[in-house]
């Protein structure tokens, strides 16, 4: 069951309590870490060709491991989804298997998404020349930190979303991106696929620019 509150941000216990009901009825989707596999043709057709609408959005947030380390923070503290009209609780841990609600307004109405996360994962590519200190930063001449969430039972969509950053090993641009695969899942998603989709788009739109608007302005200031 979808869980819809009208005009009031849902409380934090009131998210509890939908979590708790989507923890017992579990994930509504099987394709488990596709987010994986986005950057395989083959794979994206496949996941077309099972009715998953395919997204993805990537943009240059700022360069050098500084302003890694700060995308990588902000991740983890969910600044990509507080939007206004979206939001998860901050304190909310970006762990494996840590269930997250997505609460998300539209028309006045809170809506609130069950998620849980289904991998966190860190990928490194080590200097050759300096491998022997592998603890330190400079051992490492490009990185990724990435974490997706998958829909539980009593969400709109089916589906699993992820949000990474990421330092390129050549000129050390750092880039947020985020990527989807979801198709319907409830009559009110289906009935009206063309606005969810407007919207999805449009909140996938709006992360990548607050996210690369906030990053740039805390460069501006140091």
């Amino acid at each position: 069951m979808v869980t819809l509150k009208l005009f009031r941000r849902p409380t934090r216990e009131q998210q509890e309590e939908v979590l708790a009901a989507a923890s017992k009825r579990g994930f509504n989707y099987d394709a488990r870490g596709g987010t994986k596999k986005l950057d395989d043709e083959e794979e994206v057709k496949a996941f077309k060709s099972n009715g998953y609408r395919v997204c993805s959005r990537k943009v240059r947030v700022g360069e050098g491991w500084g302003t890694y380390r700060k995308a990588k923070s902000k991740l983890k503290d969910w600044r990509q989804v507080q939007l206004g009209w979206t939001s998860v609780l901050p304190d909310t841990p970006v762990k494996k298997g840590a269930e997250v609600c997505l609460c998300a307004r539209v028309l006045g109405v809170w809506i609130m998404n069950p998620l849980k996360t289904v991998y966190v994962q860190t990928k490194r590519t080590r200097m050759p020349i300096v491998n022997l200190v592998p603890m330190l930063p400079l051992a490492y001449n490009s990185a990724q930190f990435s974490h997706a969430e998958g829909t539980m039972k009593g969400h709109l969509l089916a589906g699993e979303e992820r949000f990474s950053v990421s330092i390129d090993k050549k000129d050390k641009s750092v880039h947020y991106q985020v990527s989807s695969i979801s198709k319907p899942d409830h009559i009110l998603s289906r009935v009206g696929y063309p606005l969810v989709c407007l919207l999805q788009s449009n909140f996938i739109r709006q992360s990548t620019r607050s996210f690369q608007r906030e990053l740039k302005e805390e460069s501006g200031k140091n």
